[in-house]
């Protein structure tokens, strides 16, 4: 017992960051603040149904007891259940509806910030357990404020209507009703730390095995290669097994707490109908105020429970909320707001340093790269070229010295701003779900068709799109399933190509290539356009189209020289 109410305690002590986090909700739910009102009053409505019908009912019990019975008071009680259902019918469609579009439009905001997050802190957390959050973590908020606080009004306001016509006709009964109830609810109260505790454990477990099972699928290649299903198969068995732990042990709790509080209310209902007995038997009450008695003893317990339910609700809602918090509340790249791209743009370092840790992978580098060359970046595995592209492309900084772009207008520093100078193509298979035709769009989407077969002949990838039986339309499937690796690389540079960027940079693009295509591309680059190249290789091939070549050592040392083709054939 001192444990629980240590923990308790615990979330008392926490009540500043529960307040936060409760805040934070209030201000996602601002822009719906008129939707709620409007499923605040469904929810009086057919409250006022309800108090309706428990009033008419007394009537007719009353009158038939009478041998009085009235069509009209039985026809207002039909009435009133009519509606009570068209109201329910209604306000469930409009309750799916607004739940959907909230929790969509906190899902688009939300995806917006972290979209917007500095790269660095952003690649801490796996792509699957993001995309938990955005989905069901986001559900649960938006479900629970949706639920929350119309549930909480309505229901309060049914308790205390409930309670004053119950102590109009009996006090004492009005009392132990309404005491009863808390009652239970505060002896489950010692509980819910632990059950909270659960909760946490679920969502991380729910996170855990989204990001593996995403990562599978993403990777099925390597997994079939390396013949790992049956590892797969353990480790899913295994989060199968701590989930059905973890969900075993929150239900009994859940069901140690619910059967407490029923212990309780069923306690003060069995009173009321004794209670309610007895005063008919001495004629106190008739049998329509004993139907009026258990009807609202029903609805002072009825609301008393619904309220004992905020509590776990909102532990989960707090939950929710700060899972979300740690990707959204990331710091956001910082933007000038700089416009306009130059024709042509240079790049100049003055004594970058760059370290992981404390391994030094970019050593004090001082260089020149002139408007319009064609630059080779060479080195072993490690040695930074990667690093010195994502610092151009400003995902990461210099620890120290300057980095900036030399334009016809001055120079320029390296920032988020200044990626619209630059065309891009990473490693691998980076084309996505879609037409070919929308895969080249995503580089210029008001391009013209005579602009795609251009891009496409200077990238080598004009033959083969042209041999396919629908063309541009041809449809890709995730990683660009159905076509090679070669073709794929080439469309990724056709889709570069497009931006018509003073920079382009090719990162391994032709590495799938044999060297004859591979020279075929490269050709057609230079035909092509005359904007500042880097080319990221390990093929020494590929520097005879070079006009200099940067050689990263180990150490973080680079050196640039300039090639001499005169001697070449």
């Amino acid at each position: 017992m001192n444990e629980k109410w240590g923990k308790l305690i615990e979330f008392i002590k926490n009540r500043e960051e529960n307040k936060d986090h409760i805040f934070w909700m209030a201000r996602q739910a601002k822009p719906y603040r008129g939707t709620i009102a409007l499923m605040l009053l469904f929810e009086i409505l057919s409250l006022m149904l309800s108090l309706l019908s428990t009033f008419v009912s007394k009537t007719v019990v009353d009158r038939a007891t009478s041998a009085r019975l009235d069509a009209k008071y039985v026809a207002i009680m039909a009435g009133a259940s009519l509606l009570s259902i068209a109201f329910s019918t209604v306000f469930r469609i409009f309750n799916d509806y607004v739940n959907e579009n909230f929790s969509f439009g906190l899902r688009c905001k939300m995806f917006s910030g972290i979209q917007s997050s500095v790269w660095q802190k952003l690649i801490r957390f796996h792509s699957g357990d993001i995309v938990t959050r955005l989905t069901s973590d986001i559900y649960g908020i938006s479900s629970g404020i949706l639920t929350i606080v119309p549930n909480t009004i309505v229901t309060a306001m049914q308790l205390t209507i409930a309670f004053f016509i119950l102590f109009h006709y009996d006090h004492e009964l009005a009392v132990f009703a309404l005491v009863i109830g808390p009652l239970g609810g505060l002896i489950s109260l010692t509980l819910m730390p632990k059950y909270k505790v659960y909760q946490t454990r679920l969502k991380e477990s729910e996170s855990a095995y989204r990001a593996f099972m995403q990562e599978s699928l993403s990777n099925i290649t390597v997994v079939k290669t390396f013949r790992l299903e049956e590892e797969n198969n353990r480790r899913m068995e295994e989060f199968r097994q701590d989930r059905l732990k973890t969900t075993l042990s929150a239900a009994k709790l859940g069901t140690v707490i619910h059967s407490l509080m029923r212990l309780f209310y069923s306690f003060g209902y069995i009173l009321a109908f004794c209670w309610g007995a007895y005063r008919i038997s001495t004629g106190k009450i008739t049998y329509g105020t004993l139907t009026l008695f258990i009807s609202l003893v029903s609805q002072v317990q009825g609301s008393l429970s619904r309220l004992s339910k905020v509590l776990p609700q909102f532990y989960s809602m707090v939950i929710c909320s700060k899972r979300i918090r740690e990707v959204t509340d990331l710091e956001n790249e910082q933007f000038s707001g700089r416009e306009g791209v130059p024709k042509q743009i240079g790049i100049r370092m003055d004594h970058v340093n760059f370290a992981y840790n404390v391994k030094p992978v970019l050593n004090d580098v001082t260089l020149e790269i002139k408007p319009g060359e064609r630059v080779g970046i060479v080195g072993a595995s490690g040695a930074g070229k990667t690093t010195l592209i994502r610092l151009l492309l400003a995902l990461i900084t210099p620890q120290s010295g300057t980095l900036t772009y030399v334009t016809e207008d001055g120079l320029q520093p390296v920032e988020p701003d200044s990626r619209r100078f630059i065309s891009y193509v990473p490693q691998g298979n980076t084309l996505l779900a879609g037409t070919i035709e929308q895969n080249l769009r995503n580089g210029n989407a008001n391009a013209t068709e005579e602009e795609l077969w251009t891009v496409l002949k200077a990238s080598g990838a004009y033959d083969f799109v042209r041999n396919l039986p629908d063309g541009l339309d041809t449809e890709l499937a995730e990683h660009a399933t159905g076509i090679s690796e070669g073709q794929a690389q080439r469309l990724s540079i056709a889709r570069a190509l497009l931006k018509k960027l003073p920079l382009l940079i090719l990162d391994e693009a032709t590495s799938a290539l044999d060297e004859q295509t591979e020279a075929k591309v490269l050709d057609g680059i230079s035909k092509y356009t005359d904007r500042t190249c880097m080319f990221i290789t390990h093929r020494r091939s590929m520097l005879r189209y070079c006009d200099k070549v940067l050689e990263l050592s180990e150490d973080g040392y680079v050196t640039m020289r300039t090639l001499d083709h005169s001697n070449e054939e």
